[in-house]
């Protein structure tokens, strides 16, 4: 693919400002919005005992829909081929395209396609890799739990009520991130614990929330999802990196889940919750339908409403009967799997502004081609807010270049010298 010769700054901006133009439409498409049930359906699900498959009914405007992908399909045929810049571009207007036909297909076989295509799914592999989705969530799951023999317990704290959480969130927004614009409240209306938007984080009322929660939902929801969204706005050229549609997902929410790993606070219930999430979404591509998972769940100990609520995350816009579900869950471990390896690049290498493009926007890591030459000619601008762990690169750093040795040297002789230490004291580490 060629670099783009011929076309100035002043003429890539005309193209940036068309395709702005354009896509700012595409604001209007509220994906999991319009997937959301209604409290209805729980009310229902619960009134029949939990033996009845719920009946949600989707509302959308399908002529709405299909003139936005009339619309996206007319602004596609008039973009550049063969170059960097065009190739990008032609990805996110077929990213929006396919956001658009997925509500098109909302509660049938076809949305499952659809999202297998958008968000991948439990098998999906890893890029030049077997392993898939799947056989990282299982790893997972094994080595989560603590040792049986173990007399040590974590300290129980009093969990902090949603209001809490508001004045949390608020509080330290005010603090560490005055000059970005953000409304933090409840909403009754949601069944996800928070849901955060660009300028807006709302919270369930009658949610309840660990300490370690409440921070990792600082870094997950606000530093991550609201300020990437943010930043992208304050871009003059391309706003429309405000949101990034199906296509930045993975990337996004690797970020998010990265943000909580990197500062402490992805505790073992929440990383076990993500990684029983995608097998959900395996056992409902092989066909087990929504009271299936729930009572899936209840088995492995969750609480009634709190099984409801992670099933029909998976059941939601697909067919609650089994074999469609909707796999955006599936993003998260295979996010974190490649920012984790993106920064293994980036930070051993002092590529600083090249890290920083992260959260320019609501991005995909394989945007990072355009965006680096939109950068050098002055059209993309540095972000205006950073995350916490990208403003202390000096701590960052030596994090990853300690990594770097870790990864290019063999670890057996010395792990098996102290596994050979514990099984002599009585105690049999997992191998």
């Amino acid at each position: 693919m060629r670099e783009p010769s011929s076309r100035d700054a002043v003429a890539l901006r005309a193209l940036l400002a068309r395709v702005d133009r354009t896509l700012d439409a595409e604001r209007k498409t509220r994906v999991l919005e319009t997937l959301a049930w209604p409290r209805e359906v729980e009310h229902a699900f619960f009134a029949a005992h939990a033996e009845r498959l719920p009946a949600p009914r989707y509302e959308v405007d399908r002529d709405a829909l299909n003139a936005r992908i009339a619309s996206l399909d007319a602004l596609e045929a008039t973009l550049p081929e063969g170059d960097v810049i065009g190739y990008w571009l032609r990805g996110v207007v077929a990213s929006l395209r396919d956001a658009n036909r997925l509500m098109l297909a909302l509660g049938t076989t076809e949305f499952y396609r659809v999202s297998r295509a958008l968000y991948g799914s439990a098998r999906t592999r890893f890029r030049g890799d077997s392993e898939r989705n799947l056989d990282l969530a299982e790893h997972l799951i094994e080595r989560l739990d603590d040792h049986p023999g173990d007399a040590a317990r974590d300290d129980d704290a009093v969990p902090l009520s949603a209001d809490e959480l508001v004045q949390y969130l608020t509080s330290r927004a005010r603090e560490e991130l005055p000059a970005m614009s953000l409304q933090i409240g409840l909403d009754p209306g949601i069944t996800a614990k928070v849901i955060a938007g660009a300028n807006r984080v709302r919270v369930r009322p009658d949610a309840r929330f660990s300490v370690d929660e409440a921070e990792g939902l600082w870094h997950h929801e606000v530093e991550t999802h609201c300020l990437s969204a943010q930043n992208g706005a304050a871009q003059s050229a391309c706003r429309f990196l405000r949101s990034g549609g199906p296509r930045a997902t993975r990337t996004q929410e690797g970020l998010a889940v990265f943000a909580e790993l990197h500062h402490h606070c992805l505790t073992t219930a929440r990383m076990r919750r993500l990684a029983e999430r995608v097998r959900l979404v395996a056992m409902a591509e092989d066909g087990a339908s929504f009271i299936d998972l729930y009572r899936y769940l209840l088995g492995m100990g969750a609480e009634p409403r709190e099984a409801y609520f992670d099933a029909q995350r998976i059941c939601r816009g697909g067919r609650v009967e089994g074999g469609a579900p909707f796999t955006k869950d599936a993003t998260y471990l295979a996010g974190l799997v490649d920012v984790h390896a993106f920064l293994a690049v980036t930070v051993r290498g002092g590529l600083r502004d090249e890290l920083e493009l992260l959260v320019a926007g609501r991005i995909t890591l394989d945007d990072l081609e355009p965006l680096v030459l939109l950068q050098q000619l002055g059209i993309l601008t540095r972000p205006r807010f950073l995350p916490r762990w990208i403003r202390r690169w000096n701590s960052l750093l030596p994090d990853f270049a300690f990594r770097a040795f870790l990864d290019e040297v063999t670890l057996r002789p010395v792990e098996t010298h102290f596994a050979s230490l514990l099984e002599t004291a009585g105690v049999r580490p997992r191998s």
